[in-house]
């Protein structure tokens, strides 16, 4: 037997196996589409496909489901829905952003109350120049205002 690409042996191939042989072969479907002599597909009756049906399915936009939902007043206050949608206050704690760059902040400057992310920031936030700090701090609504 030979031997292929892969160190396995291969069985000979026939001449019927190949390409031009295998739409000559009788119990293929394609000679049997062939000897039937249908040329177009779309023409052909197709018995499980119901001609009537008909999608009577009709999709609504959330202004539609919101108008519809305050229509209907039969429902109970406390009932959710998309026109009355509250969530309770979050039990996880507030994520903090350094006030820099944006990402999340890891550390605290004590003497600034600046939020920052690595110590690549932190050298920044050493540079900077005072009274500056401030306008950082006011971006989060954490700036202090004397009176």
């Amino acid at each position: 037997m030979p031997v292929n690409k892969r160190g396995r042996k291969s069985r000979p191939s026939s001449a019927a196996d190949t390409p031009q042989h295998q739409d000559a072969r009788e119990g293929s479907p394609l000679a049997s589409f062939k000897s039937s002599g249908i040329s177009n597909l779309h023409s052909v009756a197709k018995p499980f496909k119901n001609t009537e049906y008909a999608n009577s399915r009709r999709w609504k936009n959330l202004k539609q489901v919101v108008a519809q939902e305050q229509a209907d007043s039969d429902w109970p206050v406390d009932f959710p829905a998309y026109w009355a949608i509250d969530a309770p206050p979050s039990l996880l704690p507030q994520k903090k952003y350094c006030d820099i760059t944006g990402l999340p902040a890891l550390y605290t400057d004590p003497k600034t109350n600046i939020r920052y992310h690595s110590a690549e920031v932190y050298r920044v936030v050493r540079t900077l120049p005072p009274g500056s700090e401030q306008l950082y701090l006011a971006a989060r609504n954490a700036n202090v205002t004397l009176k």
